[in-house]
């Protein structure tokens, strides 16, 4: 896409003006059927409504400020628990929860977000878990930089607490 810089100078401004914080674009397909994949996230989190208005509002803006965009479609999602985190903040909605994370020096870690600090590069502290007798069982706490993380997800369960 020809003007893809001045595209995102649109969706930069456009967010700016907003809570949401760009986590990544996407851009595929070839001219006429060129799509923009936007995942937007904020400390909270996101409710479809949200995204339905953000995408409406920035279609609306990205025709009226860049009308030979070639753009075919726009779409602003939330990252989902499949895309990595990127910022530790994004963290915020998810204490509680359990978490896999795989460090820097190839330790893979699963456990309960217990904090977050968002002090020098950030740390989060996990209540690590290990399975015993198909239980998970706390061996204790662990306190992790967050530049020392490769991989982290976030763990979906379906059962009550």
């Amino acid at each position: 896409m020809e003007n893809e810089n001045e595209l995102q100078s649109v969706i930069e401004e456009f967010f700016e003006k907003t809570d949401y914080k760009v986590i990544d674009t996407i851009l595929r397909g070839e001219r006429g059927t060129t799509v923009l994949e936007i995942f937007v996230d904020n400390r909270d989190g996101i409710i479809f409504n949200d995204l339905v208005s953000i995408s409406k509002d920035l279609n609306n803006v990205v025709d009226t400020k860049l009308s030979d965009s070639n753009l075919a479609n726009l779409v602003v999602s939330s990252p989902g628990t499949d895309r990595p985190v990127k910022f530790i903040w994004q963290l915020y909605k998810h204490k509680d929860r359990i978490l896999e994370i795989e460090l820097m020096n190839a330790e893979i870690l699963e456990g309960r977000l217990i904090g977050i600090s968002e002090d020098g590069d950030g740390t989060i502290e996990l209540e690590i878990l290990h399975k015993e007798k198909n239980k998970k069982i706390i061996s204790g706490m662990r306190v992790i930089e967050f530049k020392d993380i490769k991989n982290l997800k976030v763990k979906i369960s379906f059962s009550k607490k």
